[in-house]
């Protein structure tokens, strides 16, 4: 399962919109049915009943919290165990033969995250600017026509802001854009991924951003230098080979008033990338399939990881 995405934490859905019903969602090419019992517990199964293969996503959420079959009624947990089998007297052990298959879930920063592998999963590391209190976040997210890998490399790539963005705020770097001025990149490797500084050597400040593999892009605009009091979090959530979940998760500095703050100025920029990114097709290539240049160096890093990680 999961042959796109294989063994790898990321997040699906906010949490606020899984309510008192069931939500069906692709992830990987693999149909998953997230809900929630009556204690706030979230599940997330197969989208099929083992019985006679119906969307559980048909179903109901029972009283007892558990998700029942919209076909014959059979009734599974958050761990996908099987509790009941309606007008059938069946002892445990032949309950015990009657579960969906189910993932492992995490609750973070508001967003449920699931694990596209079965069993024990590894440790889920995240930035310490996702453990913050849930009401700090706001969360956009819309489904982009193009592979997941295409708007991770997007969102590392500072370079492209004058041209994509001359018409919102790339319009500052536009002029210097083509003049003489050199972008200087540096990258470290960081525990799960790299961070990426990158400057223009005529302007005072530059952008510092980070990659939390597989799929988080963090872009750092509440710097010193840059001074804009959000930090930007952006999740390139596979949905299938030629559909991507675009989430962007803003936190917002302590202080910030989230009723009052414009955060539609960072969400509306990404209109303008999604026209570029759905016009590249398939998957980012590797390293020598394309015309690279000395700036691409963070792109190059996603593609040799992409490649021989999760292709390979």
């Amino acid at each position: 399962m999961f042959k796109m995405f294989p063994k790898q934490w990321t997040p699906v859905l906010p949490v606020a919109e899984v309510k008192d019903t069931p939500v069906a969602v692709e992830l990987a090419g693999e149909s998953l049915v997230i809900f929630r019992n009556l204690e706030g517990k979230f599940g997330a199964l197969l989208n099929r009943c083992p019985h006679r293969g119906v969307p559980l996503s048909m179903g109901r959420v029972t009283e007892n919290g558990c998700l029942e079959c919209p076909y014959h009624g059979w009734n599974f947990t958050t761990n996908g165990a099987c509790i009941r089998v309606p007008l059938n007297d069946l002892k445990p052990a032949q309950l015990s033969k009657l579960s969906v298959v189910n993932f492992p879930t995490k609750i973070i920063a508001g967003l449920i995250w699931v694990f596209t592998g079965t069993g024990n999963p590894p440790e889920l590391e995240v930035p310490e600017s996702l453990l913050q209190p849930e009401n700090r976040y706001f969360v956009h997210h819309e489904v982009w026509n193009t592979h997941w890998t295409r708007c991770v490399e997007n969102a590392l790539d500072y370079l492209h802001i004058p041209f994509v963005h001359q018409n919102s705020f790339g319009r500052e770097l536009n002029d210097t854009a083509r003049t003489n001025a050199i972008a200087q990149i540096n990258i470290r490797e960081i525990t799960d991924g790299m961070r990426i500084n990158s400057k223009i050597n005529t302007l005072a400040h530059g952008i510092e951003i980070d990659w939390h593999k597989p799929n988080n892009v963090v872009v750092k605009f509440d710097l010193v230098g840059v001074g804009i009091p959000v930090r930007g979090h952006i999740f390139s959530i596979p949905i299938n080979a030629q559909q991507t979940r675009f989430m962007q998760v803003i936190l917002a500095n302590p202080g910030i008033d989230k009723t009052k703050f414009d955060f539609n100025q960072f969400v509306a920029p990404s209109f303008e990338d999604r026209v570029i990114v759905e016009s590249q097709v398939g998957e980012v290539p590797n390293t020598t399939e394309e015309c690279n240049v000395g700036t691409d160096e963070a792109s190059l890093r996603f593609r040799r990881w992409y490649h021989s990680v999760v292709v390979d």
